[in-house]
């Protein structure tokens, strides 16, 4: 028992080192926050949200030299990103996995047992993203994949010499194998070598960010190269850095990217602007890593990294964030729900109120809006200063510290009055942003306090225009119509279902069904254009005195014990066996988001579980966004309220594989998510499915 407490001593530890990094921080670039000394040099290292584990000696430890296995000699680790187990590597020998919980822990041996491969031994490894694939090469050249559960080897790929570094985009599109100067990027899903790259000398360093759409190469040349997944061509490319690059580790948001320089300084790069943002200099040789990683519950973005003899975390939460994603996230939202038929319009009020002309007006209105709004006071912040004064045009020019400098039209008469900036004014601004992720000023009032004389800077209608159709983001409208109607129809089966439950007295008005449907664009594995279709499902009791007869009694976990749940799910039965049948052809890829939820109560003894669906041991699932794993069996019973969210989502799992039709010759892929509220009461205890159909749409 000790050694558990000891384990699970470090994750606290942890977690409240976590809360501490988000408190006063007034630095406006990254800053070190905490260190955590080693007896011994660090050879590798590898992090999940809230644990870390190095190599130190050929030994395997966490924070504070606290030892893990007496397993020696290991010259490299891959942390399961659940933080559930640690897989480690020693030259000339298998690969083992051990549990990060129970000290000493072996769980699985990897050990070849085709005659063929006997000689064979690891060289490289990762886990995929979901923490649901393991993957490894080995001396004969291939690529094997193992599933998370057994470790048995699902599928082996052959590649042309043994691959020395892996990397697995998150939507499990690709491997990344380097070998030499080469890298083969090979299908996940079909095993073939989608295409290969050749750089100008040997690989150093490989990893993709997290959206998955760059990779990034560290080359022995001293570069740097990032490739846009789509096309596999050179995106960004970095040859100054003046120093032998290694580790590339993307920020979650994908603006910045970190490398380590010469195994001692860490570099920040800002991909939007292609410069050096900051570059962190260190005492000593030593520095073997950095890796980018977030918080997902507080948002919060650290960045931990080694010095010979210590992990350092470092806090990022300062860096400036991705503008343009957070300012697209916003302006789409406003845009799906402006394409909507408004309650009364008619059919010709709609065509003309929404068509292509409109929607990229509103859509650049609402981008204009949003920017502003972000930009904040921004002019004051950047300090205005006057500028030179271009007689030729009868321009007069004001600049900023940062941000790029504004003209106006301003009479030669006038100038004198232009003596001190602190006499202008600046009125009704409106902002945009640039390729490089920076605000500008697209529209300003500037008046002049002496004279009270206003003078004007517009470029909002000298701005070229992109065309929508350019956009990446770009969804037809007579899709995103379509969608819409089916949204309605979607309304109309849940209406049948609510008023049917309501008649047999199995629900009131006190449970609350949500349907929504979404087209959200993507690319598939080939670089090609797609348009995933994503229909939403959501039910809550908001009033707890019907929550307990209408929902999961306290402690419940049984769906067909929830007049609610099983009304959420014949909802779903009849679109997707009715109108929404259509999507579902047999072979089509289905993503099922469940999150099940439960409330603060405390649980006090055990609840029996009697196994009806299944078994979870170290299942990999998302609590407040963080990936985690649990485990429940029929032995274990339920102890925990996580315990009891997961198999209320699990439920659905099995309602969904007994019950629907349509959905039992597609690829399902089922993606568990857990919510505990940190009140009490039945109206926190809910259910949310999701269903992304992939490439639901035929793209012109």
């Amino acid at each position: 028992m000790k050694e558990n407490k000891t384990f699970y001593a470090s994750r606290i530890l942890a977690c409240v080192f976590m809360t501490a990094l988000g408190c006063g921080m007034a630095s406006a670039q990254v800053s070190s926050k905490a260190s955590f000394n080693s007896k011994k040099p660090i050879q590798a290292f590898d992090n999940t949200t809230y644990c870390t584990a190095y190599v130190s000696d050929g030994k395997l430890f966490t924070l504070r030299d606290i030892q893990i296995s007496y397993y020696t000699k290991i010259s490299n680790l891959a942390f399961n990103p659940t933080g559930s187990s640690v897989a480690v590597l020693r030259p000339e020998d298998e690969i083992r996995i051990f549990s990060f919980r129970k000290k000493d822990k072996c769980l699985f041996k990897l050990k070849d047992k085709r005659k063929e491969a006997r000689k064979a031994v690891a060289v490289a490894m990762c886990y995929s993203a979901n923490a649901r694939h393991f993957i490894a090469s080995n001396s004969l050249g291939e690529i094997i994949i193992y599933d998370t559960q057994e470790y048995l080897p699902q599928a082996y790929i052959q590649g042309e010499a043994p691959a020395t570094a892996l990397a697995m985009s998150s939507n499990n599109y690709f491997i990344s194998a380097a070998h030499g100067n080469t890298i083969d990027i090979w299908n996940f899903q079909t095993r073939k070598l989608r295409t290969t790259l050749q750089l100008k000398d040997a690989v150093t360093g490989i990893n993709f960010s997290e959206d998955a759409s760059l990779l990034a190469v560290t080359v022995a040349d001293k570069s740097l190269v990032v490739f846009d997944t789509k096309t596999w061509k050179e995106k960004y490319t970095f040859t100054n850095l003046n120093g032998q690059l290694t580790a590339p580790s993307f920020h979650p948001d994908g603006k910045y990217l970190a490398v380590v320089k010469d195994n001692r300084n860490i570099v920040i790069l800002n991909l939007k602007n292609n410069s050096v943002e900051q570059e962190l200099t260190q005492e000593a040789i030593g520095t073997v890593g950095a890796r980018f990683f977030m918080d997902r519950q507080s948002s919060e973005v650290f960045l931990l990294s080694n010095q010979a003899n210590s992990m350092v975390f470092w806090d990022a939460n300062k860096l400036n964030p991705f503008y343009g994603k957070l300012i697209s996230s916003e302006v789409d939202a406003k845009m799906n729900e402006w394409v909507k038929m408004m309650q009364g319009e008619s059919m010709e009020d709609y065509a003309i109120r929404v068509n292509d002309e409109t929607r990229l007006k509103q859509q650049q209105l609402f981008e204009q809006e949003v920017a502003t709004r972000m930009a904040g006071d921004r002019i004051s912040m950047e300090n205005p200063f006057i500028g030179d004064y271009d007689a030729a045009s009868g321009k007069l020019n004001i600049g900023f510290d940062k941000m790029a400098p504004i003209s106006f039209d301003v009479p030669e008469g006038d100038l004198d009055s232009f003596k001190d900036s602190k006499n202008l004014s600046f009125d009704n601004a409106v902002y945009v942003l640039n390729d490089a992720d920076e605000f500008e000023i697209a529209y300003v009032e500037v008046r002049n306090e002496t004279t009270n004389k206003v003078y004007i800077y517009d470029n909002i209608g000298r701005t070229k225009l992109t065309a929508l159709e350019d956009d990446a983001n770009f969804v037809p409208l007579e899709i995103i119509q379509q969608a819409n109607r089916e949204e309605e129809a979607l309304q109309a089966i849940k209406e049948t279902v609510v008023e049917e439950n309501k008649q047999e007295k199995l629900i009131t008005d006190n449970t609350q069904i949500n349907v929504k449907t979404e087209v959200i664009p993507d690319v598939d594995a080939d670089g090609n254009k797609i348009l995933n279709y994503k229909v939403g499902y959501q039910y809550e009791v908001i009033n707890k005195e019907f929550s307990a007869k209408e929902d999961f009694p306290s402690g419940g976990y049984d769906i067909e014990k929830s007049n609610a749940a099983m009304s959420l799910m014949k909802i779903i039965k009849n679109a997707f066996e009715g109108d929404f049948a259509g999507y579902l052809a047999e072979g089509k890829q289905v993503k099922v988001i469940i999150t099940g939820s439960a409330d603060a109560s405390p649980i006090r003894g055990r609840i029996a579980y009697r196994g009806q669906y299944g078994s979870f041991v170290d299942e990999p699932y998302y609590k407040n966004g963080n990936l985690d794993n649990i485990t429940v069996t029929p032995e274990t019973g339920i102890t925990q309220n996580e315990q009891l969210a997961l198999l209320r989502a699990a439920g659905v799992t099995n309602y969904i594989k007994n019950n629907i039709t349509t959905l039992q010759n597609t690829k399902n892929e089922y993606e568990y998510h857990v919510e505990v509220a940190k009140e009490r009461g039945g109206e926190y205890r809910r259910i949310n499915v999701e269903f992304v159909i992939v490439d639901a749409f035929k793209v012109q």
